[in-house]
Formats: structure tokens, sequence, C-alpha cells
């Protein structure tokens, strides 16, 4: 009796281990492990961190507006009307360029606050809100659209005038002044030149900035090509590809 109550633990104690055997070994079988294998060591990014290129931010102003039409051209062209065609041309273009596009005016208006006593200040508070659109966006580039006008006809051709505020303006001016040379007025020797104190916005930015005489009303044959949209479209593209190339080789 005895004996057979020291036999059966023992008994049962052989068939755990036996079971626990069978039970590693099918585990081993199957592909387990019980030992942690080694990761692979976990591979570095070399790569130099890129830096990061400034937005592309360009105010298009369109001159005048409103009561103040500017210029009036032979063919009875009205400056104001031709500088808001072209900012908008332009603007449809540069945002098709991924650049980003703040208009100083949309409509035939002056941007004086009608709230204020703007009696005989109308131009000069007009000027101010173009100025403080310019002031308010300082990583911008400032692009203002104008049409020149003399008392002779004899007189064409685009004229880049740049503000002396910043050293980069009269990069932008001369990037403008060749991509219209090359693809649009070959024959236009016209060189960009600072803008003294009589043109207000490149005397008061700080921001790169140029003022684009678009061309002669008083002339004739210009007026008559500023006043067919097939031309503004010709124009537009070429005032694009100065304003993107200046992109391109300041990012260099």
């Amino acid at each position: 009796m005895k004996k057979r109550v020291v036999l059966l633990p023992l008994a049962f104690l052989l068939c755990s281990v036996l079971l626990c055997a069978l039970s590693v070994g099918a585990f081993l079988l199957a592909g387990g492990s019980c030992i942690p294998l080694p990761q692979p060591p976990v591979e570095q990014d070399t790569q130099p961190e890129q830096p990061k290129v400034p937005p592309r931010v360009v105010i298009i102003d369109a001159g005048h507006g409103g009561e103040d039409g500017g210029a009036v051209g032979v063919t009875g062209l009205v400056e104001k009307d031709l500088n808001l065609d072209l900012a908008k041309r332009l603007c449809a273009l540069l945002e098709a360029e991924g650049v980003r596009v703040i208009m100083t005016r949309t409509e035939d208006v002056l941007l004086y606050d009608r709230g204020a006593d703007y009696q005989g200040r109308k131009k000069v508070l007009d000027l101010a809100a173009r100025q403080a659109i310019g002031d308010a966006n300082p990583g911008a580039i400032f692009v203002s659209l104008h049409a020149n006008t003399f008392p002779e006809e004899i007189y064409h051709g685009l004229q880049v005038w740049y503000s002396p505020n910043s050293e980069k303006s009269a990069a932008l001016a001369e990037s403008v002044r060749a991509k219209v040379v090359g693809t649009l007025q070959p024959d236009n020797h016209r060189q960009s030149k600072p803008g003294g104190s009589n043109i207000f916005l490149l005397h008061k930015l700080q921001i790169p900035a140029v003022l684009i005489e678009c061309g002669f009303l008083s002339n004739p044959a210009e007026c008559r090509d500023l006043a067919d949209p097939a031309y503004r479209d010709r124009l537009a593209h070429a005032l694009c590809k100065g304003i993107c190339a200046y992109y391109e080789n300041d990012a260099q």
C-alpha cells in the first residue's frame, strides 16, 4: 500500500516533465525560439536636411482706379482699366505657377478710407493704403502696373523702375525687363532705373518693389497693342516669366 502511494506522485511528475518536453519540441519545430534574436541595426538617415524655401508671395498693384483714371491713350484707352486687366491676367498666371498673389485692388476703386476725412486727400490716402499692404507682407515682392504717356508720340516701350530701399529690387526689375525684351519687345533698349522720391511707393516700401510702365498710351501703335487682349496676354506671360526667373535666381 505504501509503495503505491509513493509511486503515484513519481509517475505524475514524470508525465509532467514529458509533456513539457513535448510542448517545447513542438514549439521549436514550428519555428519558435525562446532566445531573442539580435535585431539588425537601425540605419541612420545621413541625408543633409534641405533648407526650407520661403514661400513666393507677389503683391500686384493695379495703379490708379476709381476717381483717378490715370493717363488716357490716343485711342481712348484709360490707364486704370488697362492696369486692372493686366493685373488680373498676371495674377492668374502666377497662381498657376504656385505663387501666392495679393491684389491691392480687384475693382475700379481708389483705396482711401471712406470713413475718414478724405476731401482733398484721396490720392494720398490711396497710396498710403497700398504701402500698408506692402508693409504688412515683409516676405513679398511688390509689382505696381502702370502705363506711360508723353507729349511726343514717337516714344514707346516698357520701362521698369525699382525701389532703392531693397538691394533685390534691381534684380527683380532687370529680370522682368529682360524677359519682356527677349520675348515681346526686342527693339526696346530702355534700361531699368532706380525710382526717386517722386515715385511714392518705391520711395517708401522696404521690400523688393518695382513699378512697371507697360508702354506709352501716347504712341498710337503701342496704344492699339495695349488695347488688344491677345497682346495683353503675351505681356502678362512675359511679366510672369520675369518674376518667376527672379525667384529662381534668388534661390541659387
